[in-house]
């Protein structure tokens, strides 16, 4: 399960030469050239606006219309050589971000190549001169050369269409945090109005009462619905009653309607704060299934890590909460888990996640629905955002491989077990001398080139210990 994330919204912008529009017989075959080569492109953008240029007019035309679309990258191909002033002195004035999609019609140099073969694929040349104008200038863009059929090719263009949506998505992320913070724990430290700056997240904090009169707002007819729904998605075991689940579902649904009343994408709690007479079960049913629907999460009040999730989601659709608990230095092996909170999301496809009767140990505290499951076999990315002090954010990441072991049914709750690209224990000094915290996010796949272009579009250092 991912979230369905929006493609980029594109100004895609052909590029040629005026001079050819009186000395060339190639500009049909140009014109037919760049149609296709936007056709491919709608497969991965939204494309929002779209014209082939050879005149400096035609340019500034584009360039007004493009104002006036909600476009958030512009994408550049040549049909033929063309001049870097035509375009570039435009791109400055718009100041969007640029892929250029440097391609060509045909794929190869063929047997009886001709002079007309040339001219209707000399496009490497112009997208230098443009390129080299750009880097001269100091404007960032990203370049993928392929020929336009090119499978590969065209990912590699969506891939940093998704960067660049998601590095601009950090300005809408807003954190959701239950019960402030766990006292005593300073990696969660921030500064808000930095986070804002430069970053983009912001929080909003609440307290225990205004969630616990949100429940009593949940309309009883809804329960039950959802209840059956689950007995069709999970195995049930016999302990859990009817009244925890429901009781589990209740607060479910009154997270989602305060994450909706307050336009927030990522949620956090802190238990200690919460685990009072009163307050009643704690909501870790609502965190993995919703976790499950795109929301970032982050224990105990940590609202850098909340957000770094929901920030990794807009990236790659799935991201999970967890952090390191303890190591198997015989076998290179990290016990991932945490209180109850992992995303449904990555569980084991070979098997239903478990719903059963959960005490929580806090005095006060109510059963709830727990869940038992482990992740899906293959491979992981391991990301942590943190404040550099005085200085921007930093992004630390590491890949690994979950390997397909048989399940620890002794284990209480959900958790699974990660092989790190290094020895454990190098791969930990490694971490804490980046400067890592506790909690991490967790991305399925391997994915350490799109986290390297997002870091650079946030203005993060970026730190792969995989290197």
């Amino acid at each position: 399960m991912t979230c369905q994330l929006p493609a980029a919204k594109v100004a895609y912008i052909g590029l040629s030469l005026e001079l050819y529009l009186r000395t060339s017989n190639c500009l049909d075959q140009w014109r037919n050239a760049y149609e296709n080569w936007k056709n491919e492109l709608a497969k991965v953008a939204d494309i929002r606006y779209s014209k082939l240029v050879f005149t400096d007019a035609e340019a500034a035309e584009a360039a007004g219309e493009i104002a006036k679309t909600d476009a958030e990258v512009i994408v550049l191909s040549a049909v033929s050589y063309t001049p870097s002033m035509l375009i570039v002195p435009l791109i400055k004035k718009l100041g969007l971000p640029v892929v250029i999609w440097s391609t060509q019609d045909s794929a190869v140099i063929r047997d009886g190549f001709e002079p007309v073969d040339l001219s209707l694929n000399h496009t490497v040349q112009g997208i230098q001169d443009v390129t080299n104008v750009l880097f001269q200038s100091g404007i960032d863009f990203s370049i993928v050369t392929s020929h336009w059929q090119d499978e590969k090719g065209l990912q590699q263009v969506a891939s940093e269409l998704a960067v660049i949506r998601a590095a601009k998505a950090a300005k809408n992320i807003r954190v959701l945090a239950l019960g402030g913070a766990f006292a005593g724990m300073g990696d969660f430290d921030y500064d808000p109005v930095e986070l804002k700056e430069k970053w983009g997240p912001e929080a909003i904090n609440i307290d225990g009462r205004e969630f616990t009169d949100t429940v009593e707002t949940i309309d009883p007819a809804l329960l039950m619905p959802e209840r059956e729904k689950d007995q069709q998605t999970f195995d049930i075991a016999d302990s859990l009653t009817e009244e925890t689940h429901l009781e589990s579902i209740r607060r479910k649904l009154a997270v989602k309607k305060l994450l909706k009343q307050y336009n927030a994408n990522a949620f956090t709690m802190n238990f200690t704060t919460l685990g009072y007479a009163g307050f009643g079960q704690l909501p870790f049913y609502a965190i993995n299934c919703l976790m499950a629907e795109g929301i970032g999460y982050a224990g105990e009040g940590d609202v850098l890590r909340a957000a770094a999730m929901r920030q990794l989601i807009e990236l790659t659709g799935v991201a999970n909460f967890t952090e390191i608990y303890t190591v198997d230095f015989k076998k290179d092996l990290f016990f991932m888990s945490h209180m109850q909170e992992c995303n449904i999301a990555i569980a084991r496809k070979d098997r239903k996640v478990l719903l059963k009767q959960m005490p929580f140990w806090v005095p006060g505290s109510p059963d709830y629905t727990g869940m038992f499951f482990t992740a899906e076999p293959g491979d992981y990315t391991l990301v942590c955002i943190t404040p550099v002090k005085g200085k921007k954010f930093r992004m630390i990441a590491f890949s690994g491989n979950v390997p397909d072991l048989p399940v620890i049914e002794t284990y209480n709750r959900a958790y699974w077990l990660l092989h790190p690209s290094l020895p454990a224990g190098k791969l930990l000094d490694r971490y804490s001398l980046a400067g890592g915290a506790h909690h991490l996010s967790a991305i399925p796949g391997r994915h350490m080139a799109e986290l390297t272009s997002l870091a650079k579009r946030l203005d993060f250092d970026f730190v792969s210990l995989d290197d």
